[in-house]
């Protein structure tokens, strides 16, 4: 079916791309729509019903393979910028529309052989899942960029790839990285083209280091638009960089940033391990070993491993105080008061420690740069749960509220799960008869509006 009728430009735009790479459809359907495609003709070359397409548009999720392939074909999109290249189809047959859920036990076998790759690495095996790039996502592999490498590479190169890390670090760090996913996934597969290249082998060396530094940032920026396969296969190739290129803190950091995806979107466990295989490589490094310190205290604390926590608490605070962050590794120099105390509050408030949780976290927003968008609405929404769990109602309501404005600012698929303690006992504080129950409710759908989909005009 001919597709002339859709304006090309539509497919150049960033918005459009990020969107594809995340299979986000109705950000797609939107951008034909804002370029005059009606939702007639969508449904026509898409073969979806009308009524359906109007669902997608107003925030239904599109998961079902058929349903995908059908998008691509009918619409001419390249199915490799939808991350569907060499994918193979589920082996149980799909209805057409249906939403099918990844099976637990994948994600579990996933999970498990991720854990031993990255445990036989750090205590210095070799294992199949090395020089993996067969096993790069779609999304990686299929970014329209140059295929072949440069001449020669030198040190002007790899300042110019950390100039790119840096860059969308930074933007990660103050809004989360939801539309940089494109850029950090096609530069990866561009970097490692230099491998072909000549030169010193000081610079092979360097290279191999800043490509695993560029992978972990891609992981991570994976992770922040939801896609979290793409984010440990990218983690899986940096710890393969790491090994060749005999960089102990990048491999620690590598660990950091799969630890993190575990600790949000999988298993408190299964992060606690990646953070004590970090914590062995990062012996170098007080920084790097106070923030894995503490972030398996607060893994431990989630995972009802009480007994630890106290002791890696504490000793990630001894170190961070030890540390001298301006000369330490410089990829964690972000880690600074503001973090700390953050984190602080953070274990306490998982472990029910709720009056030493609000002062903590109450701190940590103090000190928050005006630019840390993402980290204050954390901090405020854990510290508007806090409160409520001292029956400081409208404290909890005015830290809450602040919250709400401000994370319509943040780009990050963590929102939901780092709002919905604060989302529960709003709802409730609702259901009940008590005098802040309106102003719960009001909270609790004011966190909706920023977590969930929005509708839009017809």
């Amino acid at each position: 079916m001919s597709t002339e009728d859709i304006p090309p430009e539509v497919w150049r735009r960033a918005e459009v791309r990020d969107a594809l790479a995340m299979r986000d459809i109705g950000t797609v359907y939107r951008a034909l729509r804002a370029h005059g495609v009606s939702q007639s003709r969508i449904a026509q070359l898409t073969g979806q019903a009308q009524s359906e397409v109007s669902d997608v548009l107003n925030g239904r999720a599109v998961r079902s393979y058929a349903l995908l392939s059908r998008i691509a074909t009918g619409l001419g999109i390249p199915r490799g910028w939808m991350g569907m290249a060499g994918e193979a189809p589920p082996a149980t047959t799909e209805q057409p529309g249906a939403d099918v859920p990844p099976r637990e036990e994948d994600e579990a076998a996933k999970r498990r052989r991720f854990l031993s790759y990255a445990g036989s690495l750090v205590l210095g095996a070799r294992t199949e899942l090395a020089d993996s790039a067969h096993l790069l996502s779609a999304e990686m592999r299929e970014f329209d960029v140059p295929r072949t490498a440069p001449g020669r590479v030198g040190a002007a190169d790899l300042a110019a790839l950390g100039e790119l890390i840096g860059s969308l670090r930074r933007i990660d760090h103050r809004y989360g990285g939801v539309g940089q996913y494109g850029t950090i996934a096609a530069a990866s597969r561009q970097a490692e083209l230099m491998l072909d290249s000549s030169m010193t082998e000081a610079v092979r060396s360097q290279l191999l280091a800043t490509l695993c530094k560029l992978h972990a940032t891609a992981g991570w920026t994976a992770v922040e638009n939801g896609l979290l396969a793409s984010g440990h296969e990218h983690f899986g190739r940096a710890l393969d960089f790491g090994r060749d290129g005999g960089d102990p803190l990048a491999i620690a950091r590598t660990l950091y940033a799969a630890g993190r995806a575990e600790l949000h979107f999988g298993d408190a466990n299964s992060a606690l391990k990646l953070f004590q295989l970090g914590s062995i490589r990062a012996e170098s490094s007080p920084l790097v070993s106070s923030v894995l310190q503490l972030n398996s205290a607060w893994a431990a604390a989630q995972g009802e491993r009480g007994d630890s926590v106290r002791r890696l608490l504490d000793n990630g605070r001894g170190l961070h105080g030890a540390a001298r962050i301006d000369s330490d590794y410089p990829l964690f120099r972000w880690f600074g008061d503001a973090d700390l105390l953050g984190m602080t509050g953070s274990i306490q408030l998982a472990m029910g420690e709720y009056e030493s949780a609000a002062l903590h976290l109450s701190r940590a927003v103090a000190a928050r740069a005006p630019g840390e968008v993402r980290s204050a609405v954390f901090e405020l929404a854990s510290l508007a749960e806090a409160k409520f769990a001292l029956g400081d109602h409208g404290a909890a309501v005015r830290h809450g509220r602040r919250a709400v404005l401000l994370a319509g600012g943040v780009r990050s698929a963590r929102l939901r799960g780092r709002l919905a303690g604060l989302r529960e006992r709003c709802a409730t504080l609702a259901d009940s008869r008590h005098p802040w129950s309106d102003c719960a409710e009001e909270l609790a759908l004011g966190i909706d509006g920023v977590i969930a989909p929005r509708a839009v005009r017809r």
